[in-house]
């Protein structure tokens, strides 16, 4: 275990910007629920659900990362099979049969298993001496682990593993301009997919004609405009937050931005979006530092590439630049599967970060 006070400040102000992008988060679900009948009981345990995140980070730090190394095999193997069996015992939500329920709370473990899905990348990469191998050893277990996430079906998280893929072998390869070759495949993958599947083109068409089907393929599309145009450049405040409250899909999770729009206008929304940077500056900083520690720093500098690339997606579906579909805001949206692997992500970075992993 770390010792407190060896603690830098670069990894204070991680916990900090952490904590700030929780807070407002919870807010951004307080003005979700304004014309609830019960509007404090989202927030109240959203809150409850940050702070457990924050002792899951502050556990996962004290971890020496060097048992994270070492038993990066054995926790990939525990991720991957509980994605493995989900299509057969996991309960549908929403169309997507991607949770399961424990004590009464619900999970959903294509989260909770991204920083062990991280970890195993890095180790494979490890074993890899040249560019051509690393791309198809680590396109192939990416394949692998997202396979059973797009069965669900879980697009959006599928997008965020292939991420993770992304910055780990551009982060480590000399020729990292190959990465276009399974990028390409996969897009080809999801275009035969919207192609065989009328819904998934349905939706697709609404997204670039949203006025052709307003009531139906286009109605999130129109209520992402709609709610974001609401709150112009102040937002409506509160009580008059009338898309958040009743037309937005899910707005506390998958509409957080637009929900945080409406509220508090695009000049509201400022704070928050620097916070995100931040985070992912800070994240980037602590991966310099580890310089003399290649799975270390990888692992920092994945992370924030995943939290941010998460982020980016989140926001260019609210503010329709990108397809409609499924996907948290890292600490912002409500959740506490989402909250919880943010919190573990981060927590093994700063152990990465640590001064004995430096060294």
């Amino acid at each position: 275990m770390r010792s407190p006070e060896k603690v830098s400040f670069l990894e204070l102000w991680i916990v900090a910007t952490v904590f700030l992008l929780g807070l407002w988060g919870v807010l951004t679900v307080a003005s979700a629920q304004s014309t609830a009948a019960e509007p404090l009981a989202l927030p109240l345990r959203q809150l409850c659900r940050l702070l457990l995140a924050l002792a899951a980070l502050v556990l996962a730090w004290r971890v020496p990362f060097a048992v994270y190394r070492k038993l990066t095999p054995v926790l990939a193997v525990l991720g991957y099979g509980v994605l493995l069996v989900l299509p057969l015992v996991g309960e549908r939500i929403n169309g997507m049969r991607g949770w399961v329920a424990l004590w009464g709370i619900q999970i959903q473990p294509s989260e909770l298993s991204k920083p062990f899905f991280l970890l195993s990348l890095i180790f494979l990469n490890g074993l890899c001496r040249d560019d051509r191998r690393r791309l198809l050893v680590l396109s192939g277990a990416t394949l692998i682990w997202t396979l059973p996430v797009m069965v669900q079906p879980d697009f959006g998280t599928t997008v965020i593993y292939w991420c993770g893929f992304l910055a780990v072998y551009v982060l480590t390869a000399r020729r990292w301009q190959l990465a276009a070759l399974p990028v390409t495949g996969m897009l080809l993958l999801a275009a035969g997919f919207v192609w065989s599947r009328p819904y998934a083109w349905r939706r697709l068409a609404g997204f670039i004609n949203p006025e052709s089907d307003a009531l139906g393929s286009g109605w999130h599309i129109r209520q992402f405009q709609l709610a974001m145009a609401h709150g112009d450049w102040f937002g409506a405040k509160m009580q008059q937050a009338v898309w958040s409250n009743y037309y937005l899909p899910l707005a506390y999770n998958d509409s957080a931005y637009a929900t945080m729009v409406e509220t508090l206008g695009v000049a509201g929304s400022l704070p928050a979006l620097v916070l995100a940077g931040l985070l992912a500056f800070f994240l980037y900083r602590l991966a310099v530092r580890s310089v003399h520690n290649e799975f270390a720093r990888v692992y920092i500098a994945g992370a924030a590439l995943l939290l941010l690339s998460q982020t980016l997606v989140h926001l260019g579906v609210n503010a329709t630049l990108l397809p409609p579909t499924g996907l948290t805001w890292p600490f912002i949206s409500y959740g506490g599967s989402s909250l919880l692997s943010c919190g573990l992500l981060v927590g093994i970075a700063l152990s990465a970060g640590s001064e004995e992993s430096g060294r």
